[in-house]
């Protein structure tokens, strides 16, 4: 049985090598997320929903960390892809990735107001 970490270096291998290709995937899986937010991420919500062992996972440009369902750390480099498309989309491209918080009266939510 593969360990932690080498399903979740395949997982983010599986999403693509360019930031276009990470994009692709994270649309078609309907995966969406915030800017500059590790744990909120698109590529955190991925890694989140497709290992079920991944109670939290949050990501920067260059590593990320997973926690477990059973209390286990893993932090692992992410590959050039993903860590491309989080610089990228941390700049503001890939608009259709973006999630947009709301308050419940559903106005947007700003930066000044998180």
């Amino acid at each position: 049985m593969s360990t932690t970490h080498q399903r979740l270096t395949y997982a983010l291998a599986l999403l693509g090598a360019t930031a276009d290709e990470v994009a692709d995937s994270l649309l078609a899986g309907g995966w969406t997320g915030l800017r500059q937010d590790g744990i909120a991420c698109p590529v955190s919500k991925y890694v989140a929903a497709v290992l079920p062992e991944i109670e939290v996972a949050a990501a920067s440009a260059q590593r990320i960390t997973v926690v477990s369902t059973n209390g286990e750390t893993v932090e692992a480099a992410l590959p050039a892809g993903p860590a491309a498309f989080i610089r990228a989309f941390d700049a503001g491209a890939y608009d259709e990735l973006a999630a947009t918080l709301t308050r419940s009266d559903v106005d947007p939510v700003d930066d000044i107001e998180r």
